[in-house]
């Protein structure tokens, strides 16, 4: 499966060229074996205290291949929390972010700001990291009974770790 990611806006062009030391297109690898894909805040707004809106001024759609649509998968752009987010005393609000495949409106991640006598994130920072996400289609079938495993219902703590 190839998978193209279309985006626009040239702000955040501008943002992203400058954040990234190079004329490269965003959303942009640091380095070329980098996982995930920087993203950079081009505008910043405290919704409640202590909680910001950071928005990346980009606007993505993800385009399939004609021979894969219809493919027993869904796609997504994962948002993550880059590993610096250690030296902020900010939390990504869910962890990671899900935009789904047939979104196109712009992408922002909001965070928490727990520790605020640590820096937060500036606009033209790089906040976060994106990826391609891939699920399978699921369908969900109601039973009387599962089936019987070594782990069952063993749940929290159940492999002796």
């Amino acid at each position: 499966m190839k998978v193209k990611v279309k985006f626009k806006n040239e702000e955040a062009k501008r943002l992203y060229l400058e954040a990234s030391g190079n004329k490269t297109i965003f959303p942009f690898k640091k380095h070329s074996s980098d996982f995930c894909y920087d993203a950079v805040a081009v505008s910043c707004e405290e919704i409640a205290p202590n909680v910001y809106k950071y928005g990346l001024g980009v606007a993505f759609q993800i385009e399939r291949d004609k021979e894969d649509i219809g493919q027993p998968v869904c796609l997504s752009l994962d948002v993550r929390p880059r590993s610096s987010i250690c030296n902020t005393g900010m939390s990504l609000s869910n962890a990671t972010g899900t935009v789904d495949e047939d979104y196109t409106g712009e992408v922002s991640v909001v965070m928490y700001h727990l520790f605020p006598d640590m820096p937060k994130y500036n606009v033209g920072d790089r906040v976060c990291q994106i990826k391609i996400g891939i699920t399978t289609k699921i369908e969900f079938v109601e039973v009387d009974k599962l089936d019987d495993t070594d782990r069952s219902s063993g749940g929290y703590g159940s492999t002796g770790r």
